[in-house]
């Protein structure tokens, strides 16, 4: 499979594209402004880089769960409409299994595991950035609340097109969360 071809088997995925950018979004931003806040809020001379390497500890974690729940369920799936299928072909358990049928259900399963899970971890490095390379809170704070709202417009916009349905509208809906749960995580880890 060429590196073309890869790509666009990725994007197809847009289902895993969509869950794994979000989530690894909104999960570590949440992590980061919660513990940006409790920093703030205790006083406490944490410097923002272990702010950002603890965001980027809960996006790996999130990419690796993300990847094998993936895994495992994508399997369980494809396990459950081979045997459908040999029920319906009226052939034997397992019959289909090391056919092409087969073949194709396993790259799906492997590929809906890199996807979701390699999509969490980019997403992940969106709010963890600004608190790695950005000494002042506040401006880490506030250069990592824009870059996620900037990705989770470009996500919707994403979505709009693979669905057909209204860009903004779509657009907006991803930000709203994105609001929610940054409100949310700000306000449990303390504000500001």
């Amino acid at each position: 499979m060429s590196i073309r071809e890869f790509i666009q088997e990725y994007l197809k995925m847009s289902r895993y594209v969509a869950l794994g950018t979000l989530d690894g979004i909104l999960a570590v931003m949440g992590v980061t402004l919660a513990a940006s806040g409790v920093a703030s809020a205790g006083g406490l001379p944490i410097p923002n880089y272990v702010i950002g390497l603890t965001g980027l500890s809960g996006g790996i974690a999130l990419a690796l769960s993300n990847a094998f729940g993936s895994f495992i369920g994508e399997r369980a799936e494809e396990a459950r409409n081979l045997r459908e299928l040999e029920q319906k072909m009226v052939i034997g358990e397992g019959a289909l299994d090391d056919t092409v049928i087969h073949k194709q259900a396993k790259k799906r399963v492997y590929m809906s595991m890199f996807v979701h899970g390699f999509s969490s971890f980019i997403g992940s490095f969106v709010p963890v950035l600004p608190f790695i390379l950005i000494a002042t809170r506040t401006t880490a704070i506030f250069t990592t609340i824009g870059l996620c709202f900037i990705a989770l417009v470009i996500l919707g916009i994403y979505l709009g097109k693979v669905s057909r349905e209204s860009l903004l509208k779509t657009s907006v809906e991803i930000v709203l969360i994105g609001v929610l749960i940054g409100v949310v995580s700000f306000v449990i880890g303390g504000g500001n």
